[in-house]
């Protein structure tokens, strides 16, 4: 699935109804947009939703807020107000990146892949977000999902370029090779997935896998006990 983001930079601002400033303040807003992501990420969603109406009331087109909502409608299974919320905040605020993906994400969710990948190709350029390359990796397992072999590949080795060190991208980048019959390309990927992050049920399952096509069941069988160690 791909990665939601929800800010937890907003978390700084206010923990209570009390802290929130006058409603014919600027502030006010944003002060209780910080107040329903706190509750979001406490998964708290009636107090989520409470909070976020009222700095909607104040700001019809506060690009935070409405993202949020979008989340708080996500989780309680409201599909179409998450849609159109999600649509609201990036109408509001073309440039929230942060927003796109989450959109993205939503629109996986529901295997809108087409719509997701739209969304995940725009976010991508945006040279200064700090998960770029995680942008991309979640670009190449949506065409991924497309059987959109080639962008998916280019997408996992962008992602490798801006950040080396992301992990995720060649266990990936290694399961699309593996499935297309590339079994040298896949290990190789695999291997570098191995020396970044420890190795987890998908790697591990995957590595059995390719270790049995490569015939070295010596090392199947190895990472067949280390998938055991894992139970």
């Amino acid at each position: 699935m791909l990665t939601v983001l929800v800010s937890t930079l907003w978390l700084a601002g206010c923990a209570s109804l009390n802290d929130v400033p006058s409603e014919n303040q600027p502030e006010a807003a944003n002060a209780y947009t910080q107040l329903g992501v706190a509750y979001l990420e406490r998964e708290n969603l009636p107090r989520a939703l409470n909070a976020l109406d009222r700095a909607l009331e104040i700001d019809p087109k506060h690009p935070e807020a409405l993202q949020a909502l979008a989340l708080v409608y996500q989780q309680q299974g409201d599909t179409a107000l998450a849609d159109e919320h999600f649509q609201k905040a990036l109408d509001a605020a073309p440039e929230f990146t942060q927003a796109r993906n989450n959109y993205a994400a939503f629109l996986y969710q529901q295997t809108d892949y087409a719509r997701a990948c739209e969304q995940l190709a725009r976010a991508s350029q945006d040279a200064q977000y700090a998960r770029r390359a995680q942008l991309f990796t979640n670009l190449g397992q949506c065409y991924t999902a497309q059987e959109k072999i080639d962008r998916a590949r280019e997408s996992f080795t962008r992602a490798q370029q801006i950040d080396p060190r992301h992990a995720r991208s060649y266990l990936l980048l290694a399961e699309l090779e593996f499935s297309q019959g590339n079994t040298s390309q896949a290990w190789t990927s695999l291997q570098t997935f191995m020396q970044l992050a420890a190795p987890n049920r998908q790697a591990l399952e995957l590595a059995i896998e390719i270790a049995n096509a490569r015939g070295e069941f010596d090392m199947a069988a190895d990472y067949q006990r280390q998938l055991g160690q894992l139970d």
